[in-house]
């Protein structure tokens, strides 16, 4: 998932204490294991009570599209380790169930993010479905 955010923020996150958002452009891996449809209806809904990491980030920021790698197995820590490669992390945002050093990449430049996002599908071989904004509106 691709969220913008127009203006910084901070926020103390559970554990996690207190953690400063630029604006810019991040990148969010998860694996929506029990059930796209529900996940996605949930991360776009605002003003919603924080129950994940990544409702703090999608209540201010606007997710501009979603990206699916289908999969019958668990990729989001391969996903995550290849954006850890070309982005800067938020240290253990989203990777409390893992060993992760992150599951949330930051850049300020859209097309930076969409480019390091497109390399990714291209190295992990895989086809991807890219949503846009339109288009995940079906899901609230």
């Amino acid at each position: 998932m691709i969220v913008h955010l127009k203006a910084p923020f901070a926020a103390v996150i559970g554990s996690l204490g207190k953690r400063d958002f630029p604006a810019g452009y991040y990148a969010y891996v998860g694996s929506a294991l029990g059930g796209f449809k529900p996940r996605l209806g949930r991360h776009i809904r605002k003003n919603k009570t924080p129950r994940w990491h990544i409702d703090y980030l999608t209540n201010k920021g606007r997710i501009i599209s979603v990206i699916i790698f289908e999969s019958v197995q668990r990729e989001e820590c391969r996903i995550a380790d290849l954006l850890r490669s070309r982005f800067t992390g938020v240290p253990g945002f989203g990777s409390s169930d893992c060993d992760c050093a992150s599951h949330l990449y930051y850049a300020l430049d859209e097309a930076e993010m969409k480019a390091g996002i497109d390399r990714i599908a291209s190295l992990m071989l895989r086809k991807c479905k890219i949503l846009n904004a339109k288009e995940m509106r079906i899901y609230r």
